[in-house]
């Protein structure tokens, strides 16, 4: 697997962003489909929000976490 270009910028490192996993909230895309280089062409991603099931399915959960995470 390539290594990400890293940049100095005077006394400051500049990396590129990770991309976040859309499925996986908070977890960065880890490539967990072969073939993909993000999010933008991951199958998964691109079937969990073109089904309108799925899709309701996965904001509900979200919704869910992030209600438990504001309570705890």
């Amino acid at each position: 697997m390539p290594r990400a270009a890293v940049r100095s910028v005077g006394s400051v490192t500049e990396r590129p962003p990770t991309p976040a996993c859309p499925i996986r909230d908070g977890d960065p895309c880890s490539l967990c489909v072969p073939g993909v280089s993000g999010p933008q062409d991951c199958g998964l991603v691109y079937l969990v929000t073109s089904d309108p099931e799925l899709r309701a399915e996965w904001n509900e959960r979200r919704r869910a976490a992030a209600q438990r995470r504001r309570s705890a």
